[in-house]
């Protein structure tokens, strides 16, 4: 900010409260905004990772208490990450979290939407909850009789960037003066909070992005809060990201949400404490990362302690640690101390009391190597290089580069010990077509990582993909002994059922993953399928509509209407939703071949040749749908 790149944030600040020093407790998008959102720290509130925690409700959210003050309570999130399965929903009258996913990766949590969409959802509903000056006034109430509380959450600037960061920050800005421009036209001027969930790092002290340390590229964020009764004002004193739930309730005269948060609209308080923490080196086999700012002394401590000057070392480049051993001491028992901090809320999904018994029952051994604590296993600080070769390899890898399969082979073999790096080679493995090389690999982190669900859950798919469908079963199963709710793992037995024939199993695998996840469109399809696969034309219907509703491109779902209309003899109906489908998925053979046959049933002989034809030209020799065609051309040319 300040560069000239942000200037509608730069004026917000101009006429606002703005803070240079505020920090976010975690570098991790969920566990910010669940600490954004409470005002309590992660190890109060228990989400510390994202996609592996669900927010719980307590201690409540600054949502749940203005709506209880009366307010309507509208949120707008731009990525899966924030997805409402993982709690945040709690307290808003509307939730729009309608992030369409690819389909071939359902379950990463990298979806997105832009922030332009997010604007433009956000202004339709605001416009509906609260209308025009002109509307209010004609239907007779005033300003103040409809309190508003509106959540908007941008995903630029965020990796994996689609441009470069600049060009990110750009987006994100206009798109913020656009909403803020909005919302003052009409002669309102709202309380407005803007702040960031985490920093990026952009390559310093090793880390390309964010996540795995808590150097203060990671953790420092803008802070702004502007509106009637802020001062104008630019501080100093260190705030963090928690203190924005007690600013809002305290503005709005709710009950404050949580104790370990200030108002930001309090005294300044320069000897305060910031504490911040990192449990995702874990899935490296790392560990964890905390830290503890003080005055102008900064602790990080992992395997090992650092020490820094921040006003002298602000980039954190020379270790003080070994010189100051009791200010050491003094400040990892502090960090200890807030480590340890219970209130409550959300813990890891945890597997029921007889897992053991379960997983050994299907011939797995139950246990977790993970480490939990600062000192247990490698400082990641040590090995962040690995960990921003991972992230480039992956990048290259949903490009399509194949040699990314090698790079990956290079980091599994070098660190043999990280579930991740295992698990993400096994993965690239499977989708670059060897599924029973990804096999072996899958096998041994499972049995050694055994507690890790998602690793049953993609051994499962790589042995369906090998033809296995028995081992397939079997770990999914072990999956849903890990985690009940997973929603991939009922999404995989419903297909494994679907091939097997079984449509009523399968319907009812497919209803608890859409249940799981309500937001995945794919998982909508494969119950529209199961279902009129069994007979339930209504049923199948109304889920191909909803997977419709959530991404309105789905080419399965406009696919899978067409042939229910084909089937109740309505065929010519059905022609526009296969041209759909097709437009949105011109590869999608199944539905080329389902036009033609529409073609054929409405009467439209000649166009029904001609889709045939076309069918035979991009179909495999041996393909079901080369087949069906030939085979249906014979017959109009009988």
């Amino acid at each position: 900010m300040g560069r000239g790149i942000t200037p509608n944030l730069d004026a917000l600040a101009a006429r606002g409260l703005q803070f240079t020093h505020a920090r976010s407790p975690v570098p991790l998008t969920l566990p910010s905004h669940v600490s954004m959102l409470t005002g309590a720290l992660p190890p109060q509130h228990g989400v510390r990772e994202n996609g592996v925690y669900a927010f719980s409700g307590s201690p409540p959210s600054v949502a749940r208490a203005l709506k209880e003050r009366g307010y309507r309570t509208g949120a707008f999130v731009g990525a899966y990450v924030l997805d409402r399965r993982f709690g945040l929903a709690d307290g808003f009258d509307h939730y729009d979290d309608r992030i369409v996913r690819d389909p071939n990766a359902v379950h990463r949590l990298e979806a997105e939407r832009p922030a332009s969409e997010v604007v433009d959802r956000a202004l339709a509903w605001l416009r509906a909850s609260v209308g025009t000056t002109a509307e209010r006034v004609q239907n007779g109430f005033r300003v103040d009789s409809e309190p508003v509380f509106v959540w908007v959450h941008f995903y630029e600037p965020h990796a994996p960037h689609s441009g470069s960061y600049d060009d990110e920050v750009k987006i994100a800005d206009a798109q913020a003066g656009r909403l803020l421009k909005e919302l003052r036209t009409d002669g309102r001027d709202p309380v407005v909070i803007a702040t960031g969930d985490h920093g990026e790092s952009l390559g310093e002290h090793g880390e390309a992005t964010h996540g795995m340390l808590v150097y203060e590229a990671a953790l420092r964020v803008p802070l702004i809060v502007a509106g009637p009764g802020v001062p104008t004002a630019r501080r100093d004193d260190p705030v963090s990201v928690i203190d924005v739930a007690p600013t809002l309730s305290g503005l709005a005269g709710a009950a404050p949400v949580a104790t370990s948060a200030r108002s930001l609209l309090g005294a300044p308080a320069p000897d305060r404490e910031i504490y911040a923490e990192t449990l995702y080196p874990r899935v490296a086999g790392w560990s964890p990362v905390h830290t503890l700012v003080q005055d102008r002394w900064k602790l990080i401590a992992s395997r090992g302690a650092e020490l820094y000057d921040l006003a002298t070392d602000p980039t954190e480049q020379h270790d003080v640690a070994a010189s100051r051993q009791s200010l050491v001491s003094a400040m990892a028992s502090r960090i200890e101390a807030l480590r340890a901090t219970k209130a409550g809320g959300a813990s890891p999904r945890v597997a029921s009391p007889d897992v053991g018994e379960r997983l050994r029952a299907l011939g797995y051994v139950a246990s977790s190597s993970a480490p939990s604590r600062p000192g247990d296993g490698p400082n990641p600080a040590d090995h962040v290089a690995a960990w921003g070769e991972l992230e480039a390899a992956l990048g290259a890898l949903s490009r399509g580069d194949r040699g990314a399969v090698v790079r990956l082979r290079a980091l599994a073999d070098a660190h043999p010990d990280a579930a991740a790096f295992q698990s993400t080679y096994a993965r690239a493995l499977s989708e670059s077509g060897s599924p029973d090389a990804s096999l072996v690999i899958y096998r041994r982190a499972v049995a050694k990582w055994p507690g890790d669900a998602m690793l049953f859950h993609e051994l499962a798919v790589a042995a369906r993909q090998a033809g296995r469908a028995d081992e397939a079963l079997k770990a999914e199963r072990a999956a849903l002994v890990l985690d009940p709710t997973l929603p991939s793992a009922h999404n995989g037995v419903g297909l494994l059922m679907t091939d097997a024939g079984r449509h009523a199993e399968a319907t009812a695998a497919f209803e608890n993953a859409c249940k799981g996840d309500p937001t995945n469109a794919e998982y909508w399809v494969n119950l529209g399928n199961a279902r009129r696969a069994a007979g339930n034309a209504q049923g199948a219907s109304d889920s191909y509509r909803r997977a419709s509703e959530i991404d309105p491109r789905s080419a399965d779902a406009a696919n899978g209407l067409g042939v229910l209309l084909v089937q109740q003899g309505r065929a010519a109906e059905a022609v526009p939703l296969f041209e759909r489908a097709l437009s949105a998925s011109p590869d999608f053979l199944e539905a080329r071949l389902n036009l033609a046959i529409a073609y054929q049933e409405s009467g439209n002989r000649d166009r029904a040749i001609t889709v045939y034809r076309d069918v035979l030209g991009r179909a495999k020799p041996g393909s079901r749908e080369r087949r069906v065609a030939a085979d249906l051309l014979r017959s109009l040319d009988r």
